[in-house]
């Protein structure tokens, strides 16, 4: 009886203990998933050392894969240095055949895992005497993969022009060069893949990642540039919260100061010159509220007088100045239809 009893028991615990585990692998590979711990992440070099038996495990493998190429076996070979590579990556001879399976899949138009390939090359094999050529062919791979087609079901293509598994890879590009000269460009080209995808908190977060590391770069007024037009992209109109508003007139004005004789100046000051008529005209409002709701002439003129001050060539500031001249008249608020408000403070 007592056993009968602890069965069902016993069953239930093992169901509970799988349950919390299969949950923990789900929480594992969402964070890897998760685009937000794409930075600040560096590169995994922590790799399990397993001992004599297992260095004789791979020297076998290494001997087998060398016949089977020798042999003309190239897919056979290519398998037995995936394996190694997956298990072995810091001995000696696999510096050289990450070289090899990079290019053997840069070939073959497999961009992500040459990709791959070649990161193990800069992390546990430095000293390889074809690294300048890695690092060319590591970036190179990305590129390719920005703008490689993506497939749909019954092979039609993606209508998306840029791929987003390539944006991962440039931040992580600028990761394992950050003095390489690309890697302020391997920023610039992951944002501008986030922002084709609409993923445009990250696309601002790696653009001022870029400003922040390569203050001085090529690149880093498109960066500026960027930035504020993204922020425009939030806007939803003077009515609303002015935070994106402030954050896009703030890099407009980075990029007036910084950049004065960039070739798209002109389209910067254009940008500008609206963000503060949004600001002003949001000034206007609010003097409109306490003028004609509240009866606050004190608080109204203040704000009539903020939208002069912040955008003084602006539509806003001419309405904020008919409503000051109306003011200085003796023209008291009126509570009436909105027709008689504009009949006296014609909008």
């Amino acid at each position: 009886m007592n056993i009968a009893k602890q069965q069902p028991i016993h069953s239930y615990c093992q169901l509970c203990l799988s349950l919390c585990l299969f949950l923990s692998s789900l929480t594992i590979l969402e964070a890897s998933l998760n685009p937000l711990t794409w930075f600040g992440k560096e590169p995994e070099t922590d790799i399990i050392e397993l001992g004599d038996k297992s260095e004789e495990k791979a020297a076998r493998w290494v001997q087998q894969a060398e016949q089977r190429a020798a042999a003309g076996s190239i897919n056979a070979s290519q398998r037995i240095y995936k394996k190694i590579l997956n298990q072995y990556p810091r001995i000696s001879a696999a510096g050289p055949i990450a070289y090899q399976r990079g290019l053997y899949l840069f070939e073959k138009g497999k961009w992500i895992e040459a990709f791959e390939a070649f990161k193990i090359i800069k992390l546990f094999h430095p000293n390889l005497p074809q690294l300048d050529a890695v690092i060319d062919l590591h970036y190179k791979s990305i590129e390719n993969a920005m703008n490689q087609q993506r497939r749909k079901t019954l092979g039609i293509f993606a209508p998306a022009p840029l791929n987003r598994e390539a944006a991962p890879l440039f931040i992580e590009y600028a990761q394992l060069y950050p003095f390489d000269a690309k890697a302020s460009d391997a920023l610039l080209n992951a944002a501008l893949i986030l922002r084709s995808s609409d993923d445009l908190e990250l696309a601002i977060g790696t653009l001022k990642k870029l400003i922040n590391n390569y203050p001085n770069s090529s690149v880093t007024a498109q960066a500026y540039f960027d930035i504020a037009h993204i922020y425009s992209e939030f806007i939803k109109g003077p009515a609303y919260d002015l935070e994106s508003t402030r954050e896009a007139i703030r890099y407009c004005e980075d990029f007036i100061a910084l950049f004065p004789d960039h070739d798209r100046i002109g389209e910067v000051e254009a940008l500008y010159a609206g963000l503060l008529n949004t600001l002003a005209t949001n000034r206007v409002l609010l003097a409109d509220y306490y003028y004609f709701n509240r009866r606050d002439t004190i608080a109204a003129l203040i704000f009539y007088n903020e939208a002069i001050t912040l955008a003084p060539k602006s539509q806003a500031a001419n309405e904020a100045q008919v409503r000051l001249d109306a003011i200085k008249q003796g023209l008291q608020p009126t509570t009436g239809s909105n027709f008689i408000k504009k009949l006296f403070f014609i909008r």
